[in-house]
């Protein structure tokens, strides 16, 4: 018995079930492919639910650092990062709501496309930093997909 289940947890019993008990129950092989596809995407968000909100704080922020030194290194011409930043600042979701959070995740996303813009001309260790951001941020995104993909297709 789970005392306080997370979703995680939840969807980890939801798997645990279509691969031990309906999973054996069904022998079409579409529809075994079928349930190896719903088992992926449980998994999928089954990551996403227990991190989801962290990650999303913590690349914001990451993202923020980076634009405040591009700002700080001179190589914001035009103050394009700079409006980035103060329209980020404008959308500050008001919860921990991920429906909430997406908006200001956007913006986030519009400061690192113009950090990044402001930062490879820059070149050197302004350059390196932001590129590490966006290297994160993408390694983030296969995390969050897992090792989904749709079993029984090519």
């Amino acid at each position: 018995m789970i005392v306080r289940p997370s979703s995680r947890q939840l969807l980890e019993s939801v798997r645990e079930e279509l691969r031990t008990t309906i999973a054996d129950a069904v022998a079409d092989a579409e529809a075994q492919a079928r349930l190896a596809m719903i088992d992926s995407v449980l998994a999928s968000v089954a990551v996403r639910s227990e991190h989801e909100v962290a990650w999303i704080r913590e690349e914001i922020a990451e993202i923020e650092e980076g634009a405040r030194a591009v700002i700080a290194a001179g190589a914001d011409g035009g103050d394009r990062v700079a409006e980035a930043l103060a329209d980020l600042d404008g959308r500050r979701a008001a919860s921990d709501l991920v429906s909430e959070l997406h908006g200001e995740y956007d913006a986030a996303g519009e400061v690192l496309s113009r950090s990044i813009e402001a930062a490879l001309p820059a070149g050197g260790e302004l350059r390196q930093r932001i590129e590490g951001i966006l290297a994160r941020r993408l390694a983030r995104e296969v995390e969050i997909r897992g090792e989904f993909s749709l079993a029984g297709r090519e």
